[in-house]
């Protein structure tokens, strides 16, 4: 190679990393967009900033009046209690999640101690998007690579860019984002675990630089969410069979020490992740829809739904049905000619084909175990399976690019006219993907947003100083935190037991020309609106303001 030739080679390396960091920061923008409009806050996403940052623990007692902050600094970091470690990691002991990102976001809270905001959630989950970009930009272009061969290289590099660009677009990761929990950093985990794997196969490297990394990697991330281990269970087990088939008994060995130190090391620092998974309500809830089988079709039809809705816009059949023309165009037209199986012998070829064929068995065997065993809540549950929608996607252009590529190189007559056809069919399926994602986006598909909330604390912002009765079922007063940035408005709330139908006769409640009440849903709720008009006789109508799961928002006056 020449100097010129080495000049165009790093000048066409710079505008690459250009367009990717272009598409990136274009990306977090608009992430930082839909952040700009979340408005409320999912139950779970409460109960992240409670189990990080508690400090005494929200009581709820029937007859009783809870101050502003009293209610607050369970969802803050208050100053001097900045970076609790060991109360993050004992308050998730007792629940059923690992550590990791509670200690992460407890990190971020305790930077800004005394406030609560989405921000400090957001903001999280945008610091693991952006290497979870460059790891999914990295696997798809190392994976589809064949070293010395420029145009393998070519339709690697725009396959690493239509996936990322696909993906980074897409609803359901935006929603990912938006949503304040440890999906998003789990998705970091399965990708530099895909990547590490594709990474050895290529290189047919198994040595320390493979497995030292594999080991942390399984650490972290079975210390984040325990389905990190089910995508690396499928993984390492087309691994294994792939290294026992090419007799590496001794890389074998080597790579089950290394994943076996990383998860016992994992269980020694956590060992109440051994209850969370075998007698946790999550656990065993798991392992009976699992042992279910009546329940597998519908289960695969919900999760493969919400992938179709929210990842493809409702294209994936137009995408699996084109996929299969084209192959089964080039597969005829192979054997027509003669040259099928011509390429069976080309190492390069088979590095691509097994890494291919490892991320198809992963994937496969991650989206049907946690189809079977994850909870079926509509569209939230996008999340279980958001750490395998990029490698998803990639495997969808992949075999939608590469007998495109096929045909293109079979029918080609000239070099440059053919790299014309493929730089236009390269911007037709960038449309298309763009197109797709943007009629998504437009149609609302972004979730976790909550904007109907926006009205509800305006007025709630606007009457901080009204008295505040919270009636509250009996049966579940812990849905109280469903209300939490609502009730941190008002300088105190009273709390009170929808079942008990005794008289209120606190003189703040009695006394009140105004009084503002959240009922749960409860069989007594009308009666205790009546409770409060006849303990009030400056009060005489209710009028309902605002209407949510479980809640209900009246103004007595």
């Amino acid at each position: 190679m020449d100097l010129t030739d080495k000049l165009k080679g790093k000048n066409l390396k710079i505008l690459a990393a250009a367009v990717f960091l272009v598409l990136l920061l274009l990306q977090l923008a608009f992430l930082c967009y839909f952040g700009g409009h979340k408005e409320g806050f999912h139950e779970d996403e409460f109960y992240s900033y409670y189990s990080t940052n508690k400090t005494a623990g929200l009581f709820v007692n029937d007859r009783q009046w809870v101050e502003r902050n009293e209610f607050r600094n369970d969802f803050v970091v208050l100053k001097g209690e900045q970076f609790r470690y060991g109360i993050v990691k004992q308050m998730q002991s007792w629940d059923v999640h690992p550590p990791l990102y509670y200690y992460i976001l407890h990190t971020a809270c305790s930077l800004f101690p005394g406030i609560f905001s989405k921000w400090l959630g957001i903001g999280v989950n945008l610091i693991a998007f952006v290497p979870c970009f460059f790891l999914l930009a990295y696997l798809a272009y190392s994976c589809a690579a064949e070293k010395e061969k420029e145009e393998s290289r070519k339709k690697a590099g725009f396959l690493a860019f239509a996936t990322c660009l696909f993906w980074g677009f897409s609803a359901a990761v935006i929603s990912g984002v938006m949503f304040i929990r440890m999906y998003q950093w789990l998705t970091l985990f399965v990708l530099l675990c895909a990547c590490l794997h594709i990474r050895a196969v290529k290189k047919q490297n198994f040595g320390p630089s493979f497995l030292i990394p594999l080991a942390i990697t399984v650490f972290l991330g079975f210390m984040t969410q325990y389905y990190y281990i089910i995508f690396h269970f499928f993984l390492g087990a087309a691994f294994c069979f792939m290294l026992l088939r090419e007799k590496r008994i001794k890389d074998l060995i080597g790579y089950a020490a290394s994943c076996a130190i990383g998860l016992a090391l994992a269980i020694c620092y956590y060992p109440s992740s051994m209850s969370h998974i075998f007698r946790g309500y999550r656990g065993t809830e798991a392992v009976s829809e699992f042992s279910n089988a009546g329940n597998t079709i519908e289960r695969l039809r919900f999760f493969g739904q919400l992938f179709d809705q929210y990842v493809v816009n409702g294209n994936l059949a137009g995408f699996l049905l084109i996929i299969c023309l084209l192959w089964i165009t080039v597969s005829y037209l192979e054997k027509r000619k003669g040259t099928a199986g011509r390429n069976l012998l080309d190492e390069e070829r088979k590095k691509t084909r097994q890494a291919v064929g490892l991320l198809l068995f992963a994937c496969g065997g991650y989206f049907f175990t946690i189809s079977k065993t994850a909870l079926l809540l509509g569209e939230t549950s996008n999340r279980y399976q958001l750490p395998v929608y990029g490698i998803i996607l990639f495997l969808l252009l992949y075999f939608l690019v590469t007998p495109v590529e096929m045909l293109i190189n079979r029918y080609g007559k000239e070099k440059r006219k053919t790299e014309k056809v493929k730089r236009a069919a390269a911007l037709i399926l960038s449309a298309v993907i763009l197109m797709i994602d943007g009629t998504a986006l437009k149609n609302g598909r972004v979730f976790f947003l909550y904007e109907e909330e926006k009205t509800v604390m305006e007025y709630v912002k606007a009457n901080e100083d009204a008295a505040v009765v919270v009636f509250y079922n009996e049966a579940s007063p812990d849905n109280v935190w469903r209300l939490s940035d609502e009730l941190m408005v008002f300088s105190e709330i009273y709390l009170a037991c929808a079942g008990n139908m005794e008289s209120i006769m606190d003189e703040k409640i009695t006394g009140s020309d105004k009084l503002l009440v959240y009922a749960a849903d409860h069989e007594s709720r009308e009666a205790c609106l009546d409770l409060l008009l006849k303990s009030n006789e400056n009060l005489s109508e209710y009028q309902m303001i605002a209407q949510k799961p479980i809640w209900t928002l009246y103004e007595l006056h």
